[in-house]
């Protein structure tokens, strides 16, 4: 019982250190378990010659994983390497089986060949030099991890399946899932970034450069860690919008309940949103920004902040600290300094406190330190 306490189970699979127990539940309530090992295995292997630039088209019902081939073993840059990998040990009828094709006659093109066999069980692995365009396409629960590539186009569907880039640097990047999967971009991403997932399909991502960055969902959250896209646009419905470090100009809009924190903005904003709360700590505000909403809202704003606070809503609270005048009614207040405009409306209610000098400088090198 202790060493089962470290297992965990996926799709039918129970995985315990070395080893996997696939999983059958039988009508009587029984359960079989057959004991393999977990190593993944080799099922098919396709190496071919190719240019050094061109396009790579992937049309698969399997996992797909996408990085460039090594180049201190091909320096040439001129190989493409493909493998089927399978979760199962290899049965009689399929030890010699042919899975996918692989054709380089001008764009390089990989297909399946047999969709009947368990997809979730086969995992294809693709090494390609590092330059080429990708064009990767999965459906149902099958997923997609792309990684390292630096070339002009990027463009990733799955259905249910979640997407994963690392390190890449592209002109553009598209991903985007139809099904409910997933999107997750780990280290720097760098080009023209966009995403859009559906359903409760959830965004992360942890460094975003170029110059636009264009985030979707319907119900699922956006996770942002760091934004330098000159223009960046989040979308959602329902989905909790948590931007760490934003920068540059920024546009958001919520359109149902989901909410907006913003842990650190250094930027102009144009947000607008419906019931849901926001809150945001203000390092710099660089343009005129607007901030339109339907429910609660916090600003925290700097001891050493110029921007010209221009608030509306029935319910006012700003800090005494904070220099600058109420209309009659105590429903709108205008500030004092004369730098940037910020308008914030609300049918709710708004707070505004002032940062510590402490806070204030822990702040400014939040903003600063991922740079």
């Amino acid at each position: 019982m202790e060493l089962l306490t470290k297992t965990f189970i996926k799709r039918g699979w129970l995985y315990v250190k070395n080893w996997s127990y696939h999983i059958s539940f039988m009508k009587s309530g029984s359960t079989i378990v057959r004991l393999c090992s977990s190593k993944p295995v080799n099922l098919q292997n396709i190496t071919k010659k190719v240019d050094s630039f061109g396009k790579l088209i992937v049309d698969l019902p399997y996992n797909v994983m996408i990085k460039p081939t090594d180049p201190h073993e091909y320096s040439d840059m001129d190989t493409l390497m493909v493998k089927i990998f399978s979760r199962r040990s290899i049965t009689k009828n399929n030890k010699n089986k042919e899975f996918i094709s692989v054709n380089v006659s001008g764009v390089c093109k990989i297909n399946a060949i047999d969709n009947d066999y368990n997809v979730n069980d086969l995992t294809c692995l693709i090494e390609a030099p590092v330059s080429y365009d990708i064009d990767a396409k999965t459906v149902k629960e099958s997923d997609v991890t792309i990684s390292g590539m630096v070339s002009n186009y990027i463009n990733v569907q799955t259905e249910f399946g979640n997407i994963k880039g690392s390190q890449l640097q592209c002109k553009k990047i598209v991903f985007s899932s139809s099904e409910g999967g997933s999107v997750t971009l780990e280290k720097a991403t760098q080009g023209n970034i966009e995403i859009n997932t559906a359903k409760d399909g959830a965004v992360k991502t942890e460094k975003c450069l170029g110059n636009t960055l264009d985030i979707s969902t319907e119900n699922g959250d956006i996770n942002l860690g760091s934004n330098y896209c000159e223009k960046a646009t989040f979308t959602s419905n329902n989905g909790n919008i948590h931007l760490n470090n934003l920068h540059m100009d920024s546009t958001v809009d919520i359109n149902g309940n989901g909410s907006l924190e913003i842990t650190c903005l250094d930027g102009s904003l144009k947000a607008n949103l419906q019931e849901g709360s926001t809150k945001i700590q203000i390092v710099r505000i660089t343009d005129d920004s607007q901030l339109i909403s339907n429910g609660p809202i916090h600003l925290t704003i700097p001891e050493d902040n110029d921007a010209k606070l221009v608030l509306n809503a029935p319910e006012l609270d700003v800090d005494d600290k904070i220099c600058g005048k109420y209309s009659n009614n105590h429903t709108k207040f205008i500030g004092k300094n004369e730098g940037n405009k910020f308008k914030v409306e609300t049918t709710k209610s708004i707070q505004v406190t002032k940062a510590s000098w402490m806070e204030s400088l822990n702040l400014k090198k939040a903003s600063t330190q991922k740079k």
